[in-house]
């Protein structure tokens, strides 16, 4: 992959709290990884109502990252924060011959 086509992102993972009698859970920063991400629109990302699902990214490399299902992927630097909210999460991550498919979507807070 090109160097110009990789974007840094920050990879988070979460441990649930116990929060009065509630989980929460609580997102930890894990690493940075350099990912190519693309929106591939097809008929799969089409919604009941026959809408183009935007909230879905691709991201793509060929390099062995310890991302996984679950996992948060953020935009911006969120190493030296607290208490951060991921952008996207990580639903599937198959691989195909040596480059691996991360499907991102948008983090609702659940």
């Amino acid at each position: 992959m090109l160097v110009k086509d990789l974007t840094k992102v920050w990879i988070s993972e979460y441990e649930k709290v116990n929060d009065h009698g509630e989980t929460k859970k609580v997102w930890k920063f894990k690493n940075t990884a350099y990912l190519n991400l693309q929106q591939d629109l097809n008929e799969l990302d089409r919604n009941s109502a026959g809408e183009v699902d935007y909230s879905i990214e691709n991201a793509r490399t060929d390099m062995n990252y310890d991302i996984q299902k679950g996992n948060g992927i953020s935009l911006t630097d969120i190493s030296k924060l607290d208490s951060f909210v991921p952008d996207y999460t990580v639903t599937d991550c198959p691989k195909i011959g040596s480059t691996t498919l991360y499907k991102l979507e948008k983090y609702n807070g659940n």
